[in-house]
């Protein structure tokens, strides 16, 4: 006969209870990691909602400054001082731009500043933008504050307020600078240990550095090349100036900005960045294309390029090589750098009033060279066809000329 183990009823109530609790335990864990993750979720999207207003916000008061730079970029008649002074408030002072407080404090803007640009719409929100001085370098005399109405530097400071979806703000700063050009001392620059040189055969036309050189040279070799070869043809009476001999080696002189690879290009970044064309390519220019002297352009051809026969004004950059045909007037300054090629071909007339760079900064498979390499400068077949040397149309009027980001901080 088998013994059946028995247990007590007591102890089977004991079991049931155990696992009530247990049961009671596992719901209380899913609720928790339930709710961590509906918290989660919840905070990430926060995070993200708030950094798309906000990044929506950055990129409104970014536009306010560009839209400030341009404004910038035509004072028309007025000076920097005049429209600094414009912007003072009743207290006749300019608000201490260092500090975005004295603008825009407790969700209101407090300055009396007058805004340089008024609040403006723009993708979903709104900019503003205030105009301040800037202050001078160590060492600059006189010595300018960001309060002060008189500019002597061409220094300003720009302050813009974007604002974004769900009162979202950004405030965004720059420090900018006028763009000048150091001068070129001659009508046509050639920087570099030596040049491929041919003045052309026509004596009906001439190259007049005026107050400069009519050429201006780095190197010994260099001036020895273009002279023998001006020389051999009877044409070095063609290049004048008012002070001979006007076929100069200028090594010690030149402004380093026009006699180095890295001043060349780097001026050429710079102008880059604002050109109102850049083409890419082997590119014939039109009309439309360079600039007028009432609208003068700044051009920039990466790759070769092709001129005439039309009149332009302005600053044009080549980086391949610049072929002039026929009839064509320019104002302004030609650079012909990265390969460092002009050849002007055939008959006709037109001059060039402003300056020709011409120099090597780039080797055959477009990279940068150490050191300025040879150029090639060759004009030939008749015509009338002069370059004289004009400082003031060697850079954009003064009030034309963009101003350069020197400094940005978001607050």
């Amino acid at each position: 006969m088998m013994n059946v183990k028995r247990y007590s009823r007591e102890s089977l109530r004991d079991e049931k209870g155990m696992i009530l609790v247990v049961s009671l335990m596992m719901i209380s864990a899913l609720l928790l990691l339930g709710t961590t993750a509906v918290m989660t979720s919840t905070t990430d999207m926060k995070i993200n909602s708030n950094y798309k207003t906000s990044t929506q916000a950055l990129y409104i008061a970014e536009a306010g400054i560009e839209v400030a730079r341009g404004q910038l970029r035509n004072l028309g008649g007025s000076t920097l001082s005049q429209i600094l002074a414009a912007r003072a408030g009743a207290n006749l002072s300019l608000s201490n731009s260092t500090d975005s407080a004295n603008f825009y404090a407790n969700s209101a803007f407090v300055t009396d500043d007058v805004p340089y640009v008024p609040q403006t719409s723009f993708g979903g929100g709104t900019y503003r933008v205030y105009l301040t001085n800037a202050a001078t370098l160590t060492g600059v005399s006189p010595v300018e504050t960001v309060t002060s109405t008189t500019d002597t530097d061409l220094r300003v400071t720009l302050t813009s307020f974007g604002q974004g979806p769900n009162n979202s703000l950004v405030v965004v700063q720059e420090v900018v600078k006028q763009l000048t050009l150091p001068p070129l001392p001659g009508a046509i620059v050639l920087p570099g240990p030596s040049v491929t040189f041919n003045g052309g055969n026509s004596n009906a036309s001439g190259v007049d550095g005026m107050s400069e050189s009519a050429i201006t040279l780095t190197s010994a070799a260099s001036q020895t090349a273009v002279v023998n070869n001006l020389t051999s043809i009877n044409r070095i009476n063609n290049y004048t100036c008012a002070s001979p001999p006007c076929i100069n080696n200028e090594a010690a002189t030149i402004d380093p900005t026009w006699n180095s690879v890295s001043g060349i290009e780097g001026l050429y970044t710079t102008l880059m960045s604002m050109a109102d064309v850049v083409t890419t390519g082997t590119t014939t220019l039109t009309a439309a294309q360079v600039g007028t002297t009432a609208n003068r352009k700044i051009v920039v051809v990466n790759g070769d390029a092709t001129l005439g026969p039309v009149a332009g004004a302005g600053i044009l950059i080549v980086t391949g090589q610049l072929s002039l045909y026929g009839n064509f007037n320019y104002k302004g300054l030609i650079m012909c750098i990265g390969q460092g090629k002009l050849f002007r071909y055939g008959g006709g007339n037109g001059d060039i009033e402003g300056s020709i760079l011409v120099a090597r900064t780039r080797d055959a498979s477009n990279n940068l060279l150490t050191t300025l390499g040879d150029s090639t400068y060759n004009t030939n077949g008749g015509g009338n066809s002069d370059i004289i040397y004009n400082g003031a149309n060697t850079s954009l009027p003064t009030a034309a000329r963009p101003f350069i980001k020197q400094s940005w901080k978001q607050f």
